[in-house]
């Protein structure tokens, strides 16, 4: 069994501080690749050093909505990274978040299309953040609907509704330790009726840890435990949604194995 953690922060402590204790962990609990996400240009260039530092990990470069206000200003020094590493793999985290930054939405709208553009240009996939704005984020999708372009919709907590509508833009829906609380009967739903081919599983480390262990720094080492969660409401084996999960990433992402 080989896991895929599909989003993930290692350029955050603790796992800055020794990242390969942390990396070693998450092979002896068969998480075997991680993404981690870059969400604006010092974090998108740590994520570039740690990449090319460890065969386990790819990267992202991006600047997350929730830091346009303060750091709109980065996103031609963020792009000008794409050719530095072949770890770089997509981009983002971006996209429109209206429960922390509510003021700005036509800039956020701005900047998520700034990168969705250059994403398309660079025929990579798109690691989209949503929170209160669903609405917003289908309305700007369905403007490039027509460009064949691939994106995740990253730690995903929608409705089914949302859900089909993201994937029908070309959308893989990725769970995170939220499908473990004892709450999310709803996303557990969404997680039991939609396709197996357009799943992924992440843990967004160091935040959303799962049950039981809610509450703790998360690790990537965990995305064990969602994993397991979507097996159990899909009726099918860890391992089976660890080889699915796995060839989704693959297929997404344009790794040959």
């Amino acid at each position: 069994m080989s896991l895929i953690d599909s989003h993930c922060h290692l350029y955050y402590e603790p796992y800055k501080l020794n990242l390969k204790k942390n990396i070693d962990e998450c092979n002896k609990n068969n998480v075997n690749l991680l993404l981690s996400i870059g969400v604006d240009y010092q974090t998108s260039l740590e994520n570039i050093k740690i990449a090319e530092n460890f065969n386990e990990v790819y990267c992202t470069i991006g600047l997350h909505p929730n830091y346009v206000k303060e750091k709109s200003s980065e996103v031609d020094k963020i792009f000008d990274l794409i050719d530095t590493s072949n770890k770089i793999i997509g981009i983002g985290e971006c996209g429109i978040d209206l429960f922390r930054s509510q003021d700005n939405l036509k800039e956020q709208i701005k900047y998520f299309e700034l990168q969705i553009e250059f994403a398309i240009k660079k025929k990579l996939p798109v690691i989209i953040h949503s929170r209160d704005s669903h609405d917003e984020i289908i309305k700007v999708l369905n403007n490039y609907k027509n460009f064949n372009f691939k994106f995740i919709m990253h730690c995903f907590s929608g409705s089914l509704d949302y859900a089909t509508q993201y994937i029908n833009l070309g959308g893989y829906i990725s769970f995170s330790g939220i499908l473990t609380f004892k709450n999310a009967s709803e996303l557990q739903n969404v997680c039991k009726n939609i396709s197996n081919d357009k799943i992924l599983v992440e843990t967004d480390s160091p935040y959303l840890t799962p049950h039981p262990f809610r509450g703790k720094i998360n690790h990537p080492k965990n995305t064990y435990l969602v994993a397991k969660k979507v097996a159990e409401i899909k009726g099918l084996t860890v391992e089976e949604i660890s080889k699915t999960t796995s060839n989704n990433f693959y297929k997404l992402f344009g790794f040959k194995k």
